[in-house]
């Protein structure tokens, strides 16, 4: 009798300490997901006004062109997190004096390659987009986006790269609404300099850097109230290196889907020329954001597990895992069964021409079963990262955007034609989530 009492009551300190987990999961990830879901919505957001200021033309150049957004962008996520992970990790073990300097750090590290970056990408602007498949037309729309782009390039690395360091401090819903700004306001402006004064694509790349602006305002804001009123340029190299040893998993998390992008649309010029590409950019649309909203799962939950493995809290550390685990597995069939019903109905948003709207349907149908495996293999990544695990994370980030997705993209349409095309992401996905399974077999024959 006393030993079912004392399971009774093992059985209820264990149901309340996974509820409590829970919550603190919801409290601390909820935020971070809406951000990077938002994040993902300036995709949406451009190619719908793109769409139906520009038509074809204007959805080809901003697709073709998306690599050099996508990689100002990414240079933000990678530093940002990089000096973010540490942060919570020293967090974790109670060293303050080092956390501050982190973050004076990574504030230095973020100002130096945003104007670096500004510098490097004008010069050779033309020449990249000439490789990554622009001419004529939409060669020329290209351009005008990306000299704006490129010329904002300080704000879009600082909004993107503030954002980790928020979260990591406990400002996760500081974050998200400072997203949640920034993406009212790149609505608002694509929509005035766009239909109003007739701007075309540069209307919609003068309210993307518009509106990292108003990200990085709210951001400084909120470090200025959370106590970080002083930033002094700040340099230590062996810092500096931990955090471009962590970060650059997270770079590279981040440009994962546009160097898919790249072979894809190279694809789409060869199987169905400028139709296609037309019609994978509003796949992309699509994709893009669902998979960072599948990501931000695991980039909410990173800062727990980075605080608990530093204060070697390891039980903590597997109840985290486990709920980001399971909520991956639910919203990964909740988008792919939302966005099959909706196929019928989002060429017309995107305003698609005819011809394009023929292959659009087959193609989002097929790159919806991806969602299924996406959650998860990200999640790996970030759950590698967040234990300090940096040489496997960086070896499953760069693996799949440099070698099973391009090797995918290659073999697949050469059996299956376009809908080979199709097929590569969810094939990729499965193949990364195979590959992690080796990696934790092979470890756990280690131990």
């Amino acid at each position: 009798m006393i030993l079912k009492k004392e399971r009774y009551n093992d059985e209820r300190a264990i149901k309340k300490g996974n509820s409590l987990m829970l919550k603190k999961v919801i409290k601390e990830a909820f935020p971070t997901v809406l951000a990077f879901t938002m994040s993902g919505m300036y995709s949406i957001v451009d190619g719908i006004f793109v769409g139906k200021a520009a038509g074809d033309t204007g959805l080809a150049a901003i697709n073709i062109a998306w690599p050099i957004p996508a990689l100002i962008t990414a240079l933000g996520i990678g530093i940002g997190t990089g000096g973010s992970v540490l942060y919570s990790h020293y967090r974790g073990r109670g060293e303050q004096k080092v956390c501050e300097n982190l973050f004076e750090l990574t504030m230095t590290l973020l100002i130096g390659t945003g104007i670096l970056a500004t510098i490097l990408l004008s010069l050779v602007q033309k020449p990249f987009l000439e490789i990554l498949g622009a001419a004529g037309s939409v060669q020329t729309e290209a351009i005008k986006y990306t000299a704006i782009i490129i010329a904002g390039s300080i704000l879009q690395v600082a909004g993107t790269g503030i954002m980790p360091l928020l979260r990591n401090m406990n400002q996760s819903l500081g974050a998200m609404l400072s997203m949640a700004a920034g993406f009212a306001v790149n609505i608002l402006v694509n929509y005035y300099l766009m239909f109003r004064l007739n701007m075309g694509i540069k209307g919609a790349a003068f309210g993307t850097v518009t509106a990292q602006a108003v990200v990085v305002m709210a951001g400084c804001a909120i470090l200025w109230k959370t106590g970080y009123r002083k930033w002094r340029p700040l340099w230590h190299r062996q810092y500096a290196a931990d955090i471009f040893k962590i970060g650059i998993t997270a770079f590279g998390t981040s440009l994962a889907p546009t160097a898919a992008l790249i072979f894809t649309n190279l694809q789409c010029l060869r199987y169905g020329g400028n139709a296609a590409v037309a019609c994978y950019a509003v796949i992309f649309y699509i994709v893009f954001p669902v998979q960072y909203f599948l990501t931000g799962i695991g980039e909410g939950v990173q800062p727990l597990i980075s605080f608990y493995h530093g204060a070697k809290k390891e039980m903590e550390v597997r109840a985290v895992k486990r709920i980001a685990y399971t909520a991956e597995i639910i919203f990964g069939i909740t988008a792919a069964a939302v966005t099959i019903c909706m196929i019928p109905y989002i060429g017309g948003w995107f305003g698609l021409s005819a011809e394009s709207k023929q292959c659009f349907s087959s193609g989002m149908l097929i790159s919806s079963f991806a969602f299924l495996l996406t959650g998860t293999a990200k999640l790996n990544v970030s759950c590698l990262n967040a234990v300090m695990q940096t040489k496997k994370a960086v070896f499953m980030t760069y693996i799949e955007s440099l070698a099973v997705s391009p090797i995918c993209l290659f073999l697949l349409p050469a059996v299956w034609d376009i809908r080979g095309i199709w097929l590569a992401l969810p094939v990729t996905a499965g193949i990364m989530t195979g590959i992690y399974g080796l990696i934790r077999k092979d470890r756990k024959n280690e131990e």
